[in-house]
């Protein structure tokens, strides 16, 4: 299967509220390019992290050489590892200076050039961030890779197929979390099999 070809969002779509982009994010095509390997992933859960509004959010105490990237600008990857085990991949949003981002938590491959079988399975097989980054081949080696422009090697974000409305988004409180647990920052296309927990349990969006 060939890569969803499409234009990649400009940079002012990132310039927004997390919350903002967590929610226009879901539906839309994740590409993936690593050399003659390409892939395409339909994006289906997200997380906003605010900045010194959100005590749950890497960037909450100030700068640190692990979340600087954060503080820059929009529509650029933050990865980092998550208790040594796996990676995680966020896209930084806001005003440069102003940090926030949204961790991608489930999506689907809709297109892969490969061999190795990640297209056609199972559609949980990118559920959770953990998988979702081991899956599409992401390391800390992509943080900082810029989301704006289609490139060998980039990743980059543009409109899905098909048009998701917000009546089809669930809300609800972010996943594991013991600070920030009651803001309801996690959007997720409501009944997808690579959702995390109770995907039928929350109510729309909108």
């Amino acid at each position: 299967m060939l890569l969803m070809e499409c234009d990649p969002y400009p940079r002012d779509f990132y310039e927004r509220s997390p919350d903002a982009v967590a929610r226009d994010l879901i539906g839309s095509c994740m590409n993936v390019r690593r050399g003659d390997h390409t892939a395409s992933a339909f994006i289906v859960e997200t997380e906003a992290y605010g900045g010194s509004d959100d005590p749950a959010s890497h960037s909450f105490r100030g700068p640190t050489p692990r979340n600087g990237v954060m503080f820059g600008p929009a529509g650029v990857l933050y990865v980092y590892r998550s208790y040594g085990i796996h990676w995680c991949v966020n896209v930084v949003t806001g005003i440069e200076g102003s940090p926030s981002a949204v961790l991608l938590r489930g999506a689907q491959i809709v297109a892969d050039s490969g061999d190795d079988g990640v297209a056609g399975s199972d559609a949980a097989v990118l559920r959770g961030p953990g998988n979702l980054s081991r899956g599409l081949a992401i390391t800390g080696a992509d943080n900082h890779r810029d989301c704006c422009q289609a490139a060998p090697g980039s990743i980059t974000f543009c409109a899905g197929p098909q048009k998701i409305s917000l009546i089809q988004i669930g809300r609800s409180p972010r996943i594991g979390l013991s600070k920030g647990a009651e803001r309801t920052s996690r959007y997720f296309l409501i009944g997808h099999r690579a959702v995390s927990g109770s995907r039928l349990q929350n109510a729309p969006s909108s």
